[in-house]
């Protein structure tokens, strides 16, 4: 396995990712086939979004996750994340963390911990202390195994189920 930057050309990869990761969920199918068409990505997004990408087999191009490129290999899991707006948090400014999708038979194995480190070490090249995660209900468990610490919302508008992951001192 192997992390590099996300391309317009993974836009079909990171898609099959997001809908089996969704498609995977604890709940009812009718939510799941109506929820992969909004939670899917589009080549509109990558002018708000770096996409990370895990990719199984293939072989790296140019060194490791800054610059690198990967040949061949499928994608099994993509994080997208949001560069340019800080959040301001109780715990820190962050970057927000938009989307982390693992397909569901390489779930388990650690990638989702590999690609949120990769998040925050480039976002911390850019001055945050962290990331927010407005994680989906049947992430939770997910986050909070990880160890990340809860947000309390902020106004009865905001997303219930917020995150904080910091780097480790």
């Amino acid at each position: 396995m192997s992390i590099a930057t996300g391309k317009k050309t993974d836009l079909d990869c990171i898609n099959n990712v997001v809908a089996a990761a969704v498609m995977s969920w604890p709940m009812p199918e009718r939510i799941k086939r109506l929820s992969v068409p909004v939670l899917s990505y589009d080549s509109e997004d990558f002018k708000h979004y770096r996409f990370v990408v895990y990719r199984q087999g293939g072989e790296i191009k140019g060194g490791e996750v800054k610059g690198g490129e990967v040949k061949g290999g499928e994608v099994q899991g993509v994080a997208a994340w949001n560069p340019e707006a800080p959040l301001v948090t109780e715990l820190g400014t962050g970057r927000l963390l938009h989307g982390l999708y693992i397909s569901p038979d390489c779930q388990g194995r650690g990638y989702g911990r590999d690609l949120m480190a990769a998040v925050l070490s480039e976002a911390m090249t850019l001055g945050a202390e962290g990331l927010v995660i407005k994680a989906e209900r049947p992430s939770i468990g997910f986050f909070e195994h990880c160890g990340l610490q809860p947000l309390s919302a902020t106004g009865a508008t905001d997303y219930p189920y917020q995150f904080w992951y910091q780097a480790r001192a």
